[in-house]
């Protein structure tokens, strides 16, 4: 019998030996590191987009800046804390450092200006804000923004207009009428209003309360009202009219005073006659052609006088003189011929006073200016103005036109001239006038 024998099993060790520690650990400083390399990143970028987002702050700001001229060109002497178009929106280049930030902006601004039949029609503006970030090795800055924009030579009082919208058919009077009618005419509440240019007369004008144009002629006799039953019983005729109207004023003092007339009223007429005005010269494709100083080349055109069937003119001027009255209302319609677009020309003048240049004659002037602001696109001297700042000769007119005033001087004074509107200098309207007749 074989003896027994007994198997001893040693346990097997375990544990961690030295070099698997110090692989565990290296592994663990490689993350380590990585991490605290991904910590810095998104600090710096953190830094940067606080940095971009101010610098953006800044462009803007300035761009706003450069938009908020409170006039085209204040006058000299001025506040230079006041901003205007002309002296302060203009290239630049300045520093800035945030209360609560960790950089120095530099900002610089580039203007450049936009031209439009030789005047400037707007300026170019572009921003550029550049800063050094934390990890920024030039002295010029790492990082850079660029905003640009348009700053349009518009006088800041039109601005307004922009937030009203207007009604349909154009701007209108309280009324709820074109402001081209007169304000004494009778609404008939059918959008159209009756007129009656004369007190003494039987004619009755009716106006399209949307378009401002006169629609139909009517007889009706001065004492009867102008209501909308009364206009149908009349039997009026369809027309087309366009509306000429204003006031004359008159001053006999050296010089004259064209803000503030004294003079009384004299006997007068007024009649439409023919006229001359220029028109840019265009060659076979519609350009407009220039001489050798690149200067536009004006045709004149010749306008015949209209018949006298053309136009209706009336007013309530004395019939005798000396009166107390101060000024002279006129009103006149003109059919316009009906081809190609309905459109008349021709120049409106006063009749009935010795015209002349002596102290015992009169001289006629024209309240006329450029009253928008646009010159002329054409000519430099800015003698050619639109129709409703009263030119001396009418081009194609295609509307009504009110507020077409006249000054009568003594014969051997000038028409006399009057500042532009300037609101910081409190001057609100232009007083300027022109030479019409003789």
């Amino acid at each position: 019998m074989m003896p027994a024998v007994f198997l001893i099993r040693r346990s097997r060790q375990r544990g961690v030996t030295l070099i698997e520690a110090l692989v565990a650990l290296m592994v663990m400083s490689f993350g380590m590191v990585a991490l605290v390399t991904l910590m810095g990143n998104l600090r710096r970028s953190a830094d940067v987009a606080k940095q971009r987002s101010e610098a953006v702050r800044l462009a803007q700001a300035d761009l706003a800046q450069m938009r908020s001229f409170y006039t085209l060109e204040k006058p000299n002497p001025a506040n230079p804390a006041e901003f205007d178009y002309e002296n302060d929106v203009v290239s630049n280049a300045w520093g800035r450092t945030l209360a609560d930030s960790n950089t120095t902006f530099a900002i610089t601004r580039s203007v450049s200006e936009l031209t439009a039949g030789g005047e400037i029609a707007a300026r170019s503006v572009q921003v550029t804000v550049t800063w050094k970030d934390r990890a920024a090795k030039s002295t010029d800055g790492s990082q850079s923004l660029d905003l640009s924009t348009l700053v349009a030579r518009v006088e800041p009082a039109f601005s307004g207009a922009l937030s009203i919208a207007p009604p349909p058919g154009g701007i209108r009077q309280p009324q709820d009428r074109h402001p081209a009618i007169p304000a004494g005419a009778a609404d008939l509440g059918n959008k159209t209003s009756a007129f009656r240019p004369s007190a003494l007369a039987n004619n009755v004008w009716v106006f399209s309360n949307v378009t401002g144009f006169v629609t139909q002629l009517c007889s009706i006799a001065p004492a009867t009202a102008l209501t909308l039953s009364n206009v149908a019983a009349a039997g009026c005729t369809s027309a087309l009219g366009f509306l000429v109207s204003g006031t004359i004023n008159f001053s006999t003092s050296n010089p004259a005073n064209a803000s503030a007339p004294e003079a009384t009223a004299l006997p007068l007429d007024m009649i439409l006659t023919g006229g001359v005005y220029t028109v840019p010269r265009v060659d076979a494709h519609g350009a407009v052609v220039k001489d050798a100083n690149g200067n536009v080349i004006m045709d004149p055109v010749t306008v015949p006088a209209p018949a006298s069937s053309s136009y209706q003119c009336f007013d309530d001027a004395p019939s005798t003189s000396p009166v107390t009255q101060p000024f002279v209302n006129y009103s006149c319609v003109v059919f316009p011929a009906a081809a190609p677009v309905p459109t008349w020309s021709g120049s409106l003048q006063i009749t009935g006073l010795n015209i002349g240049t002596t102290a015992s004659d009169y001289r006629v002037c024209r309240y006329s200016a450029d009253y928008n602001g646009n010159g002329n696109p054409f000519v430099d001297d800015r003698l050619v103005w639109d129709n409703y700042e009263h030119p001396a000769t009418y081009a194609n007119v295609t509307g009504s036109l009110p507020r077409q005033n006249f000054l009568v001087v003594k014969g051997d004074v000038s028409c006399p001239t009057a500042p532009a509107v300037n609101l910081y200098t409190g001057v609100f309207a232009d007083y300027s006038t022109v030479q019409l007749q003789p």
